[in-house]
């Protein structure tokens, strides 16, 4: 059970003391490290998958009862927060990302840094890009390799020879 401290920023829960965060909203606790809905979240079912988020149903922060907060991957939780932003709040951090992100982003992309991340990048990825799987033509019956996970054919002579052979006309 959370009890919160009328008229101070403090709630307690298990013996921990959360301070409310004055610019964010959140109810943090500095022994754990967390914040509240996320503790009171993985008391009742256990640690956050890797890419998930706790969302406030009601979107009150103060309102952290476990009926309150839902699980969703971040994808899902931005786009419910993005779609309640008002048209100031998207154009301020359309041009936030305009004139701080990009430009930061592109000078990093263009440094030696960023350049070598890519080459190691690409090389991790390289063997998934360029994978080839092995099969047997149905028609012909001759092994092949190719990129498509479910390939039949080993050329478009066999696929048409195949396409020919179940279209017959009576």
């Amino acid at each position: 059970m959370i009890q919160y401290i009328e008229n101070t920023n403090l709630a307690y829960c298990d013996g921990y003391k959360f301070r409310k965060d004055k610019k964010t909203g959140y109810w943090l606790c500095s022994t754990l490290h967390k914040r509240l809905h996320i503790y009171i979240y993985e008391k009742y079912n256990g640690a956050i998958p890797k890419g998930m988020e706790i969302h406030h149903i009601d979107h009150n922060k103060d309102n952290n009862d476990i009926s309150n907060l839902k699980l969703l991957t971040k994808k899902e939780h931005r786009k419910i927060h993005f779609e309640e932003m008002s048209k100031e709040e998207k154009d301020k951090k359309r041009e936030n990302l305009k004139l701080n992100a990009r430009p930061k982003a592109i000078k990093w992309h263009k440094s030696e840094k960023g350049i070598e991340w890519h080459k190691q990048h690409y090389e991790k990825m390289k063997e998934k890009l360029y994978k080839k799987y092995k099969f047997k033509c149905v028609v012909c019956g001759k092994d092949f390799e190719s990129p498509q996970k479910n390939s039949k054919y080993c050329s478009n002579v066999c696929k048409a020879r195949n396409w020919r052979a179940t279209h017959k006309s009576s």
